[in-house]
């Protein structure tokens, strides 16, 4: 019979070697992701902006959607093997075209890290009627996956 594990007792660590103080650095040494493409999504601020800094650094194209391509060009700016293109996740449309294109230039896609998201926002909806918080993280998430 399964016992249940209400208090985490039967969790054990997986050992991974890694911890609270380890690194981007850390986690990608002696991997090398030359000839390799990724996207990020939410590429261009904060946890998103560090892992297209330690993708980059490991020698893979990263290819960051950004609905404010003027901000992502600012924030990204110094760091190689970046492309940034324009998406606005509260638009399926605009999901729809970024995808479009991306199948059109014939590259492999190796990474695909959908890490954009929005929370604790005023009430809006997208073109279909969808609460954004909903449309943003999960939808347009399923979209650009399944589309990929």
């Amino acid at each position: 019979m399964a016992k249940e594990n209400y208090n985490g007792a039967l969790q054990h660590p997986i050992g991974t070697g890694f911890n609270a103080t380890s690194t981007t650095t850390d986690v990608i040494k002696g991997i090398d992701l030359n000839g390799k493409i990724a996207i990020v999504t939410g590429g261009n601020t904060g946890i998103g902006l560090e892992t297209v800094k330690t993708l980059s650094k490991a020698g893979a194209t990263v290819i960051v959607p950004a609905r404010d391509v003027q901000k992502a060009r600012k924030n990204l700016e110094g760091i190689t093997n970046v492309e940034i293109e324009e998406l606005d996740l509260m638009n399926p449309d605009s999901v729809d075209t970024f995808a479009e294109k991306f199948l059109a230039s014939g590259r492999p896609l190796h990474l695909l890290i959908n890490n954009a998201g929005i929370m604790f926002v005023p009430l809006r909806r997208n073109s279909r009627g969808i609460e954004s918080q909903l449309a943003v993280n999960y939808l347009a998430v399923f979209q650009l996956t399944a589309l990929l």
